[in-house]
C-alpha cells in the first residue's frame, strides 16, 4: 500500500471515529439533558426506550414514548421526532415535532366535557400520526400555529393552522385566555368513519331511521342558511349550506376564519349571537368529497 492510501486510510478511520465520537457525545448529552427538564417539571412522567441524534439536521428522535402530563393528559407514541424545539424559554417559543403510532386515550383529561361523547359513539382510544408546529413572536405577542394535526387511520384527518395575538407567553397566566385574539385559523377534516358513528347517534337518539334523520337535520341547516340569507348574513348562510354539503356527502371539510381585524375571545361569552359571530369571524366552509385533505 503506497503512503497515500495509507494515509488516506488513517484519514478516514479517523473520520469515522470522529464521528462516530460526536454522535455518541451527541446523544448522551441530549438525553442528560432531556432527563434535567423532565425532573425539574413538576407532575410530568416522560419515558422513553431509546433516543438517537442526527448531528447533521439536529432532529431528535425518541422510541417508544409514553408521556403522562402534569394536568392529566396521557399520551403513548411509538416514535417521536422533534426538528425544532426552543430551549431559552420555560414555555418554548417554537416547536416542531412529529409522531407515529400515537395513541391517545379517551379521558376527561385528555378530551375535557368532549370524552362522553366520543365514548358515546364507541371511540375508546384516538391514534394514528401527529404533528405540530407553532411560533410566538415576542415582538408582536402573537402565536402562530403552522399545523396542529391528527391523522387517525379509522375516524379520520383533522388539521388545524392559525394565529393568535395579545398573548404573552413568557408571563402566561390563565386570565389572559379571555383578551386572546383570533387572528386567523383554518380547520380541515377528511372524514373517513366518523361521520358514519356521529349520524348513527343521531338516529338514534332521535328514534329515527338514519335516512330520515338526516332529512331533517338537513332541513334545518337549509331554514337557518335562508334566515341567514334574509338578514343578509353570507359568513352565516355560507357556514349553514356548508355544513348541509358535509353532511350529505361527507368527505373532506376546510372551515377557514379570516376576520377583518382580530377577534377577542372574551366576545364568545358575552351572550352575542351566533349568525353575528359568524359574520364577525368572516367564516367560510369549503366541502369535496374526495377523500383527503
Amino acid at each position: 500500500m503506497s503512503g497515500f492510501l495509507k494515509f488516506l486510510f488513517s484519514f478516514l478511520l479517523f473520520v469515522a471515529l470522529c464521528i462516530f465520537g460526536l454522535q455518541w457525545y451527541v446523544n448522551s448529552e441530549v438525553d442528560k439533558e432531556l432527563s434535567h427538564a423532565v425532573a425539574e417539571t413538576p407532575g410530568l412522567a416522560f419515558s422513553y426506550a431509546d433516543l438517537s441524534v442526527n448531528i447533521l439536521d439536529h432532529t431528535v428522535t425518541l422510541n417508544g414514548v409514553d408521556a403522562l402530563f402534569p394536568s392529566g393528559q396521557h399520551v403513548q407514541a411509538d416514535t417521536v421526532q422533534i426538528t425544532a424545539f426552543d430551549q431559552q424559554n420555560p414555555i418554548p417559543f417554537f416547536a416542531t415535532a412529529s409522531a407515529t403510532g400515537l395513541n391517545i386515550p379517551v379521558t376527561t383529561q385528555n378530551f375535557g366535557q368532549w370524552a362522553d361523547y366520543l365514548k358515546s359513539l364507541g371511540i375508546e382510544t384516538l391514534s394514528g400520526n401527529g404533528r405540530l408546529d407553532y411560533a410566538f413572536d415576542p415582538d408582536t405577542n402573537t402565536l402562530e400555529l403552522k399545523e396542529l394535526s391528527l391523522d387517525d387511520p379509522k375516524l379520520g384527518a383533522v388539521r388545524l393552522t392559525g394565529a393568535i395575538g395579545n398573548l404573552k407567553l413568557g408571563a402566561f397566566r390563565v386570565e389572559q385566555l379571555f383578551a386572546l385574539g383570533i387572528k386567523k385559523a383554518s380547520l380541515q377534516f377528511a372524514n373517513r368513519s366518523f361521520m358514519k358513528l356521529v349520524t348513527a347517534d343521531f338516529a338514534h337518539k332521535m328514534g329515527l331511521s338514519e335516512t330520515t334523520t338526516l332529512a331533517r337535520i338537513s332541513a334545518e341547516l337549509e331554514g337557518l342558511a335562508n334566515y341567514a340569507a334574509k338578514q343578509e348574513n353570507g359568513p352565516a348562510e355560507n357556514a349553514m349550506r356548508g355544513l348541509n354539503r358535509f353532511l350529505n356527502d361527507p368527505g373532506s371539510m376546510t372551515a377557514s376564519v379570516t376576520p377583518a381585524k382580530a377577534v377577542p375571545v372574551l366576545y364568545f361569552f358575552m351572550g352575542r349571537d351566533l349568525f353575528e359571530n359568524l359574520r364577525l369571524l368572516n367564516i367560510r366552509i369549503e366541502t369535496d368529497s374526495r377523500d383527503g385533505i
